[in-house]
């Protein structure tokens, strides 16, 4: 056995490690020699060696401190206090917000009156969203069936039914309700056959009248054919500020990919990952709150020709972080990301921005230390529990040896603090359970990794997905569905929590996450016997784009003709605002809808007051 283990050392290592084990290391060095210095562990050349009359140190209470040359290994452990960590009073956190749900749009009536779970879901999935997807899925069939096509989909008189905004909640209850319960086919849902007689999608909708819904679903009317995500991007948008204003983050946060599982054709940006449990989909960047689970901000990886980075010098990795954590700047807030994401620029831009990187660092990466790399010396001298830390200006580098050897580089922790953890250790009298020393910064990188790993999970529990072979952008709309399930969830129990007294049913046991799925299908089904009551202050109906039947002079553009007393222009346009009732051009190259509702539109409307022009539909 002895001999094996000879072979694996050079004639410096056995030399080394005799030393080592005796305890003969004693301090040996010239009087014109130069101090030793334990914090410099660079301070020797490369040609001196263990067996040198010069040196090679060991104080009495540290147990080794050695330079990284060729034969030695750089060791700093617990025994070497690591005494250059950060104030704490300068890296405290301050959010802008107390951490937890963010209520403060809502009235305290609207507040006190949340009797059901689907209250908190409405919060999300508000009236002027669904509004919008109305419009744009009525002007979507309608173009179509005007040109013949889709015809199984009209009514009786050849034309299209409205999707009104109470038939729209139904359609998403029913989406919630084909998440919990699991049939093969769509059609068994509707089936009248003996073993689904006890199902009650038949009574809310008929199967027709769901898949024309579902053929014809959009978002926006308007397409911008230079915009890969232009039919979700507005719903996307709209899920990320209304999920950053209902909730604060707590002081540490995750970031991470997500797979939204999927196979379907002709989109270009479909991802597939070897490795990854969801092989096939796309693939989001996600930053998540890491107590909760709650996702935070998120966007689309477009793939790699399609993404546009603001800092094109420091790789893909570096701007995700950035454009992701870029409302938790100058907080105090603490970001653990993995192996992909960290590298020496990114933790030195967030420490500026007062927002501290805790990752994972592969060997290539630029943050790893170069007197860390030689992690194979490492392995063969250490056991595991062992580790060995290094500190370059407000940054330690924690390496720790486990079942793989891991490094961590942290800004706010101390790289000689330790604690202990339980390892199940295989013995020659078996497997045990075994107490071994564990870093803090360990420990803390294990607690709060998992952000948007606790949030995948609730999220890929109960997908709401039907498959969709030809529109895989709506694979992005059933997933933005199924975020503001879970966060709205989140909300909800956030909210228990604070209020002792809330009138919330929480029904008999626990009120999990299939409980809230089930809750809200009722609900928006009306099947709980009660009408669905959206929150006053969440519905109230502002100035949004309606499409007309007709098209009509655009006032905007005439009253700002008349006003430079030029020609009227007479200008057609299909929309309107609902709450003025006035026609507007609504063009990504005249957005007289915007003009209308700005400061500078307040001259044209007091022309279209006074010379009679506005024309109500």
């Amino acid at each position: 056995m002895d001999f094996e283990f000879d072979e694996l050392l050079s004639e410096d290592e056995e030399d080394y490690l005799d030393l080592l084990l005796s305890g003969e290391l004693v301090e040996e060095r010239d009087e014109n020699d130069e101090q030793f210095d334990p914090s410099n562990p660079h301070q020797f050349s490369q040609s001196q060696s263990p067996s040198s009359s010069q040196t090679l140190s060991q104080s009495t209470d540290s147990s080794a401190s050695q330079d990284p040359v060729a034969g030695h290994i750089y060791w700093r452990d617990q025994n070497d206090n690591d005494d250059g960590v950060r104030d704490p009073r300068l890296s405290m956190f301050k959010p802008r917000l107390p951490p937890g749900i963010q209520l403060g749009l809502l009235t305290r009536q609207a507040v006190q009156a949340f009797q059901k779970p689907v209250d908190f879901f409405l919060l999300f999935l508000t009236q002027e969203i669904v509004l919008q997807i109305c419009i744009a899925t009525n002007h979507h069939a309608e173009a179509l069936l005007s040109k013949g096509q889709n015809l199984s989909y009209a009514n009786s008189m050849g034309t299209w039914t409205r999707v009104t905004v109470e038939e729209m909640y139904r359609f998403v209850g029913i989406l919630i309700y084909v998440s919990i319960v699991n049939f093969q086919t769509l059609e068994r849902y509707w089936s009248t056959c003996p073993l689904y007689k006890n199902n009650v999608v038949s009574s809310v909708m008929s199967i027709t009248r769901f898949k024309a819904i579902l053929s014809f679903l959009q978002i926006n009317a308007d397409s911008d054919k230079d915009d890969k995500l232009t039919r979700i991007r507005h719903l996307l948008e709209h899920v990320e500020s209304i999920s950053q204003s209902l909730f604060q983050p707590y002081e540490s946060v995750s970031v991470d990919e997500r797979m939204v599982a999927s196979k379907h054709h002709y989109s270009g940006i479909r991802q597939f990952i070897r490795d990854k449990p969801i092989r096939f989909g796309l693939k989001l960047w996600v930053l998540a709150d890491s107590i909760t689970g709650y996702t935070y901000a998120f966007f689309v990886y477009l793939g790699k020709k399609r993404t546009e980075l603001k800092n094109k010098t420091k790789g893909l990795a570096y701007n995700v972080v950035m454009e992701l954590s870029r409302t938790l700047f100058n907080q105090g807030y603490r970001i653990y990301t993995d192996s992909f994401y960290t590298t020496q620029h990114l933790a030195t831009d967030l420490l500026q921005k007062k927002t501290y990187l805790v990752g994972a660092v592969k060997r290539s990466s630029s943050a790893m230390p170069s007197c860390l790399k030689d992690i194979e010396l490492f392995e063969k001298v250490s056991t595991r529990g062992d580790f060995r830390w290094h500190r370059d200006g407000d940054f330690v580098y924690v390496q720790w040896r486990d079942c793989k050897t891991v490094t961590i580089i942290s800004p706010i922790h101390k790289g000689s603090a330790t604690g202990n953890c339980q390892r199940t250790v295989n013995e020659r009298s078996g497997y045990k359970r075994k107490q071994l020393m564990q870093p803090v910064v360990i420990k803390d990188y294990n607690t709060n990794m998992g952000g948007v790993d606790k949030s995948n999970q609730m999220l890929n529990k109960y997908p709401c997905y039907i498959k969709s072979i030809f529109h895989w952008w709506k694979v992005l709309f059933f997933h933005s569905i199924d975020i503001m399930i879970v966060n709205s969830y989140i909300i909800m129990k956030e909210f228990m929590k604070c209020e002792t007294e809330s009138s919330l049913h929480r029904g008999s046991g626990t009120f999990g996450h299939l409980e809230y799925r089930e809750s809200l299908a009722l609900s928006l089904m009306n099947l709980d016997g009660d009408q669905l009551r959206v929150p006053a202050n969440v519905c109230k109906v502002q100035c949004l784009p309606m499409i007309s039947v007709n098209r009509k002079d655009c006032i905007y553009c005439n009253g700002e003709a008349s006003l430079k007393e030029q020609k009227l222009p007479s200008t057609k346009t299909q929309y309107f605002c609902a709450k003025c009732e006035v026609p507007l051009c609504l063009q990504k190259e005249r957005n007289c809808f915007l003009k209308w509702h700005s400061p500078e539109g307040r001259t044209v409307q007091d022309w279209a007051k006074t010379k009679g022009r506005k024309r109500k539909l």
